[in-house]
């Protein structure tokens, strides 16, 4: 027979607070300790002057060799650190390149890690940086814009930015090739009314160091009805000089379509279709037709025939 061992429950209470006790002993005890730990540092630089910008730096970052306490190893488990170094404590070695020498500035990179007791190894010895004038230039602004007009209708006049040209600022290398700016693709179909909308700039063609005055660009395009109108146009025949030459037919039919509030207004005399002379080929006997004057205001202009019969008179 097993003897009936009874524990009271202050007896408990003391031994758990012991165990407890026990624990968190042996935990200080470890964090109390010295350990050793690498950490990468990435690199920026601060306190860069107005018309300079940064646009390189090799290696991006650094790693440092350290030794600490566990409390601060610890401590340190999630935070990100870095090395953010004044601009003023960069050695000049050519035009646009610098250098840091980061064993020449302990402290700061020891003040860089919370609770470092010593930065026992640097790697690299040297950090280059590359640096460059700031320029900008005004740009014109390009749409990426797709228009579907709906049956009857389209645009009257050209499509309006606002603004019309953006400034473009970065490092000059960058700067100088920069022609114009693009608005990010967008579709529209259907359109029987004004349109007024808001465009993106699209800034993933540009270096990541250029930035960009504005990037929403307003647009407005003013949208009429259409209708169709033709003419019957005198063909005028030049470059004949002195050769008899003989067309046929005279009048080409002419085919257009024009906003209806300006219709009445368009008349025969504001086309003009030419046979250049010059442009004959002797092994046919027909010359190409070219429309050289029209109205700003029609659009889908087409002849009946592009081209036209013709004979020289000897």
């Amino acid at each position: 027979m097993f003897k009936k061992i009874t524990l009271r429950r202050s007896h408990v209470r003391e031994f758990l607070f012991f165990l407890l006790l026990t624990t968190i002993l042996a935990i200080l005890s470890k964090l109390s300790k010295e350990y050793t730990k690498i950490y990468t540092l990435p690199v920026t630089v601060i306190d860069t002057p107005m018309d300079k910008v940064v646009t390189r730096i090799e290696p991006a970052v650094l790693e440092v060799s350290t030794r600490l306490s566990g409390f601060a190893l610890v401590a340190n488990q999630f935070s990100d650190f870095q090395l953010p170094i004044p601009f003023n404590q960069l050695e000049k070695t050519t035009t646009k390149q610098y250098q840091y020498i980061p064993e020449g500035h302990p402290l700061m990179i020891s003040n860089a890690i919370s609770g470092v007791l010593e930065v026992t190894a640097i790697s690299p010895k040297q950090i280059t940086i590359q640096i460059d004038s700031l320029a900008s230039k005004e740009v014109p602004v390009i749409t990426a814009l797709t228009t579907q007009f709906k049956k009857g209708y389209g645009p009257k006049g050209a499509g309006v930015l606002n603004p019309s040209t953006v400034r473009v600022v970065g490092p000059k290398a960058y700067i100088d090739s920069i022609t114009a700016v693009t608005t990010t693709p967008k579709d529209l179909t259907e359109i029987s009314q004004n349109i007024e909308l808001q465009l993106t700039i699209d800034s993933l063609p540009l270096h990541k160091e250029v930035k960009v005055s504005l990037y929403d660009i307003g647009y407005s395009q003013e949208v009429v009805k259409f209708t169709e109108g033709a003419f019957s146009i005198p063909v005028k025949l030049i470059n004949a000089n002195d050769t008899d030459v003989k067309i046929f037919p005279k009048t080409v039919d002419i085919y257009f379509t024009v906003p209806i509030d300006v219709y009445e207004s368009i008349t025969s005399s504001d086309f003009e279709v030419v046979c250049d002379f010059n442009k004959h080929n002797e092994q046919d006997d027909f010359i190409a037709l070219d429309i050289k004057k029209s109205p700003t205001e029609v659009k889908n202009i087409r002849l009946a025939t592009k081209q036209i019969k013709y004979i020289v008179v000897h």
